[in-house]
Formats: structure tokens, sequence, C-alpha cells
């Protein structure tokens, strides 16, 4: 699958280098030059820097070049910078491509969550939420984990699953966006029970 990650943080470029592992081809956005040249050259992210990126992960600081021919979008910068980054590219998304929103928190100004925030900005796209319990260093180098989507659309939720669920990533799913998302912008720690169950 074409997967567009939005963001070069140490969370996007673990969820790029865990997708890109899948066998999916990855395009990755970026504000900065500096890191789109280190991960195009040198294969590296400066906020994981022990971990060499595998083949099938690109970086751009073109929104359009990133989103263009996604089947998949993940969001995956600040919250602080979430609506100013979706005006950035919401005139390049397609009615078939779904979003899944990765980042936490709420948009100061405002007091929102995001799933607010992108109800206003983009009123007719597919999205989710995707969220912990993980930590980007346990994804990147493929320790076992779990993660959950929470979504309105059955499509969306198939989708995600599909793409995400692996040997060492458990992923759950629910139809309560606004609780994983206070859950997950309010406390800072969560345990992993009964991972066999």
């Amino acid at each position: 699958m074409n997967i567009s990650v939005i963001g070069s943080g140490s969370w996007g470029i673990a969820l790029s280098i865990y997708l890109a592992n899948q066998g999916n081809t990855i395009k990755v956005w970026s504000f900065d030059e500096n890191e789109k040249n280190k991960i195009n050259q040198e294969k590296k992210c400066v906020f994981l820097p022990n971990i060499d990126l595998p083949e099938g992960i690109f970086c751009t600081n073109s929104y359009e070049e990133a989103i263009q021919g996604a089947e998949m979008i993940l969001h995956v910068t600040p919250s602080k910078f979430v609506r100013n980054t979706i005006k950035g590219y919401q005139d390049f998304i397609k009615p078939n491509q779904i979003l899944l929103m990765c980042s936490k928190g709420f948009e100061p100004e405002t007091n929102l969550t995001l799933d607010e925030v992108l109800e206003e900005e983009l009123p007719n796209v597919k999205y989710g939420i995707l969220s912990g319990p993980s930590h980007a260093e346990e994804v990147a180098i493929g320790i076992p984990t779990a993660l959950v989507v929470a979504s309105k659309s059955d499509e969306v939720i198939e989708k995600t699953s599909e793409v995400f669920k692996s040997n060492c990533l458990r992923i759950y799913h629910t139809k309560d966006v606004r609780g994983v998302e206070l859950r997950w912008s309010t406390e800072k720690y969560y345990c992993i029970l009964c991972w066999c169950s």
C-alpha cells in the first residue's frame, strides 16, 4: 500500500519504519530540508539516531508530493501544529483516501480535541484516531506492542486493522473516538495487561 506520513518526528518515523517493514511504500512529509536530506541520503532520523531506515521510505517537503497516490494518510505532528498543517494539505486530499490522526492532545488556542479540528477543516474526509499504548522506539524495532484505532467508519477500522496487524503488533478497535482521544491526551502512563489473552 502507498502510505503518506505527515510529520518526521520520532513517532512519524517509527510508524514509517514499521509500515515499510510490512511491505508498504512510505512518503514522509517534513517541513525541514535538512531532515528530508538526512532521511533520503543517510537513511537516518535525528530523533531515532540508532535505527537505520529501511528501503521504501522517501521524504519530501511538498504536501502534494507526499499525498499524491496515497491510499492512507497518517497525520503525526504536535497538536499545536495540527490545524495549520491540515490547511497546508487539505486541497490535495481525495475522497477515497483515509486519514489517521496519530497526534495526541488538544488544540491549545481552542481546547478542541483533534477530531473536532479535523471535522472543521476536513468535513468530508474518512478518518480515524490511532493511539497507544506504545512507544516510538518499541514500534520502530519491532518490540511486541499494541495500538488502538477509533473511528465511526467501519471501512476505516477494517483498513487500518488490515494494514497494521502483524506478529509483533496487535491492533484493537472501537467507535468511541472521543473516549480514545481523551484517555490518551490526559493519561501519562498505561500498562498492557494480558498481551497473550
